[in-house]
């Protein structure tokens, strides 16, 4: 069935105030994601969307289908989207949270605050695969890793790395996908959690290459249903004229020039590192899981040395 297609009527009978509901449509829509993607005005040709939240879905929408290695491609009965989950996402801010002794329940204002200190000028890259991750590489052995760590790095060089890895990630995905449409998103719709954040939103368009547009509603989702419900009652004449006129967008950030030279050697040794350490998170995990030596490390603590004037 086409997501705003109805499959039938809320039935008679139901406890209150469920029944005030009686005999009204239900529309076929979609799952979360597909139906984010619709609030926030990307189910269209030549859009991106990246839904970010505990962890991100990043892809693009275009007319014909096409294959990507390591991205999965969706089917909306003429709209096709190239991309899909990753495992990472703002969870890596919260685990960077309380690595830090960080207050997690006040996410936004304590990542806002580590932002506004001083960076160092060389930077810190980070691969954010502390779970191992889904698309594009669908390897659950990959692990995180802080790479170029000096003395004089400090918290804010952290979360910088931290927002900067996520991004890199966001390119790898993005390069993929318009390389397979052969054509370049005209601009990647954000939503989620993570978009309420400036800095990212910047980081992203400047790293990507690409216009960041967030939306004024916050919660996409729900947006996106009522979108594909108002398209099925037919007040439009098609889905994308009813995100066109329903959809606000309340931010747009461009990319800019001066940061891409900076961005795009960031970008370049992400990828290397990617590659010189995918291995060694490989064999880390694989020596733990076969119980050999590295597995006991573990198993033995430091033993604690109580030390008192006689």
């Amino acid at each position: 069935m086409e997501p705003w297609e109805q499959v039938g009527g809320v039935q008679l009978g139901l406890p209150a105030p469920l029944d005030r509901l009686a005999g009204k449509p239900v529309f076929c829509a979609s799952n979360d994601t597909w139906a984010a993607v619709v609030g926030l005005g990307a189910m269209r040709e030549g859009y991106a969307y990246n839904i970010s939240g505990t962890t991100e879905v990043l892809g693009v929408v275009g007319r014909e289908p096409a294959r990507a290695e390591g991205l999965l491609t969706v089917d909306w009965r003429g709209l096709f989207q190239l991309g899909g989950p990753s495992q990472t996402g703002a969870d890596t801010v919260s685990w960077l949270l309380a690595l830090l002794g960080r207050d997690g329940a006040a996410v936004g204002q304590e990542i806002e605050a580590l932002l506004a200190g001083p960076r160092q000028p060389q930077p810190l890259l980070f691969l954010p695969y502390l779970q191992g991750e889904r698309v594009p590489y669908w390897d659950p052995s990959l692990r995180g890793a802080l790479v170029g760590l000096n003395r004089r790095h400090g918290p804010t060089d952290l979360a910088f790395a931290v927002l900067e890895g996520v991004a890199c990630l966001n390119r790898v995905v993005l390069e993929r996908a318009e390389a397979a449409l052969g054509r370049e998103a005209s601009e990647i719709r954000f939503g989620g959690g993570a978009a309420a954040n400036p800095v990212w939103s910047q980081i992203k368009a400047d790293l990507c290459g690409r216009p960041i547009v967030v939306a004024a509603s916050r919660e996409p989702g729900l947006l996106g249903a009522a979108i594909i419900a108002f398209a099925g009652l037919g007040h439009f004449a098609s889905l994308a004229e009813a995100q066109q006129r329903l959809v606000t967008v309340a931010h747009r950030f461009e990319p800019d020039p001066a940061r891409k030279p900076a961005y795009d050697a960031l970008f370049a040794l992400f990828r290397r590192a990617e590659d010189a350490l995918a291995p060694i998170s490989r064999d880390l995990v694989a020596a733990a899981q076969e119980g050999g030596a590295l597995a006991d490390l573990a198993r033995h603590a430091s033993p604690v040395v109580s030390l008192h004037a006689d």
